[in-house]
């Protein structure tokens, strides 16, 4: 089963958002794609590489790197992180470009299929934990009751409050808040 919430976080409510998740528990940062089959971890939720910022990461407690699925792309010449398979939080961070914010998401799933097993459950240790990450992240923002739940930062509503642009929800499209 599947577990998702979305949300609208800027970059300073994103470094607050991984202060707080670093002090309830150790965790890595990986980006979904990498030059090797290992995992490319990172130090920030705010990275950036080459002046881009990386939006779709990854969240895994240390000792579950080695669970880590990769799955080579001869195409690209790049490995690809496998979120299904693996003990993996799947966290999209909120693009802000200038005067809009679009929705980001927090991510991961308990089971998974495979051709040859059928439904494979994650760890129980890996649940409780991306149960624990998930919430974490739900109760360090505002709740929003809408036609879907949504949740924003502190410093994202400041900035809506202000009157600093709009939000977008993951396809571009305005949100009314």
């Amino acid at each position: 089963m599947g577990h998702q919430s979305t949300f609208y976080i800027t970059p300073k409510d994103t470094a607050a958002l991984e202060q707080r998740l670093r002090e309830r528990t150790d965790l890595v940062i990986l980006l979904w794609k990498s030059p090797s089959a290992a995992p490319r971890v990172v130090d920030s939720l705010n990275f950036y590489e080459n002046g881009e910022q990386w939006h779709n990461l990854r969240l895994a407690r240390p000792e579950d790197l080695s669970a880590i699925v990769m799955d080579y792309v001869p195409a690209q010449e790049y490995w690809t992180l496998e979120a299904s398979p693996s003990p993996v939080v799947e966290f999209s961070c909120s693009s802000f470009k200038g005067d809009r914010l679009r929705e980001g998401r927090v991510y991961y799933v308990d089971k998974f299929w495979t051709p040859d097993r059928g439904w494979v459950e994650k760890s129980e240790t890996f649940r409780k934990w991306a149960r624990m990450v998930h919430s974490t992240i739900k109760k360090s923002l505002k709740r929003r009751d809408s036609k879907y739940v949504e949740y924003i930062g502190k410093d994202a509503q400041a900035w809506l409050d202000a009157g600093g642009g709009q939000l977008e929800d993951s396809f571009g499209q305005p949100v009314t808040w």
